[in-house]
């Protein structure tokens, strides 16, 4: 099996800074409205013993991406050497196939554009041999990356669809 980078997300550890969104929507210029990184609040408990749960989200880089497989024109592929999902901007027609897809939302349509868009999981950066703006960004230490058999963790929580689907590359710790 060829190397799958993945994502680790220490759910423990995340506050909610919004860091990692702020830096992803810098580093990657995306138009407002358009976040490549979001961060979810997960509120439980009952009064007065409540509870509040961070997670942050981006493309999973599925080991089965649903997006390709969904892509009409073969935009989307995946790197062979490190497993990475990107969409190929010159080959996207925009018809959103691959929005509606993937169980994640990571995929999303540009206006301005007329294409769909995603994490890249900073590709540009990994080439450079740099970690994902989000990861150097995490103050919290709660978002890392690697080789997916390396990380820490479960393959999912029970609020995200089930990862039969299409085995995302994220390991939580909970």
């Amino acid at each position: 099996m060829a190397r799958q980078l993945g994502w680790s997300i220490d759910l423990r550890k995340c506050v909610g800074c919004h860091a990692c969104a702020v830096a992803c929507k810098a580093e990657n210029n995306t138009p407002p409205g358009m976040a490549w990184r979001r961060v979810i609040t997960q509120n439980g408990g009952q009064y007065p013993n409540v509870a509040a749960r961070f997670v942050t989200m981006a493309c999973m880089h599925c080991a089965e991406p649903a997006c390709m497989k969904a892509c009409p024109v073969d935009a989307i592929s995946k790197r062979a050497e490190d497993g990475i999902v990107l969409i190929d901007q010159d080959k996207c027609i925009g018809c959103r196939r691959c929005e509606w897809a993937c169980p994640y939302g990571a995929p999303q349509f540009n206006p301005e554009t007329k294409k769909v868009e995603k994490c890249t999981f900073c590709v540009h950066r990994i080439d450079a041999g740099l970690a994902p703006v989000c990861v150097a960004t995490c103050m919290g230490d709660a978002l890392r990356f690697g080789d997916l058999t390396e990380l820490e963790g479960h393959e999912s929580i029970e609020e995200l669809p089930d990862p039969g689907l299409t085995a995302p590359s994220v390991r939580f710790k909970a």
